[in-house]
């Protein structure tokens, strides 16, 4: 049952895992659901967990705590790991806080939670984990600049076809002001670029 759980997700990251590997990977992990609007993470107090999706969308979010208003800063579907990284802030003098930072589900969500700490403890026991939690830690890099790529080199009519590329059935799975918010444009940008596209 336990191989079942994580087998999918292990050979996402790497091309081979060992039993014993998955095994261990799977002991701190367990099976969770949450409903939409639930907040998984918050960077004002939590820093103990982390998260791979089963099922679902999550988001990252960025509240400006100025203006009171939130910005979606990463989507996450199936298979996608995330964490709490600002604790890398907490430890650092930079105790600035200009902003509120959190995970929430845009959707219903399938997730397999784990305690941080304890997959830190495995990565010194586990080279198969250690190369795992690189691997993450790449593609969390990777994802964050392609999304800058994205938001600098992109039109926004581009962004929103590399965004349907990714997810096809977005728009019947989140509302259209949550799509806008990602893409960094009004929801009446977003609607004149889908009749636009429609109309082609």
């Amino acid at each position: 049952m336990k191989r079942n759980i994580v087998a999918g997700f292990s050979r996402f990251y790497m091309e081979k895992i060992s039993d014993e590997g998955i095994e261990s990977f799977s002991e701190i992990l367990s099976l969770k659901t949450f409903k939409t609007g639930e907040v998984l993470i918050k960077r004002a107090n939590d820093f103990t967990k982390f998260y791979v999706i089963k099922s679902g969308i999550v988001a990252s979010f960025s509240k400006n705590l100025e203006e009171d208003k939130e910005y979606i800063r990463t989507i996450h579907v199936e298979n996608y790991a995330f964490t709490n990284l600002f604790y890398l802030e907490k430890l650092s003098d930079n105790n600035e806080n200009f902003s509120y930072d959190y995970f929430k589900c845009l959707t219903d969500c399938t997730l397999l939670e784990g305690n941080f700490k304890d997959f830190l403890d495995l990565t010194q026991k586990n080279h198969e984990i250690s190369m795992l939690y690189n691997c993450i830690n790449q593609r969390l890099l990777l994802q964050m600049l392609i999304r800058l790529d994205r938001l600098s080199l992109l039109d926004a009519t581009k962004r929103y076809q590399v965004f349907k590329q990714r997810i096809p059935n977005i728009e019947n799975l989140i509302p259209q002001y949550q799509i806008a918010n990602y893409l960094n444009i009004t929801p009446v940008q977003l609607s004149r670029i889908r009749k636009k596209l429609y109309s082609e």
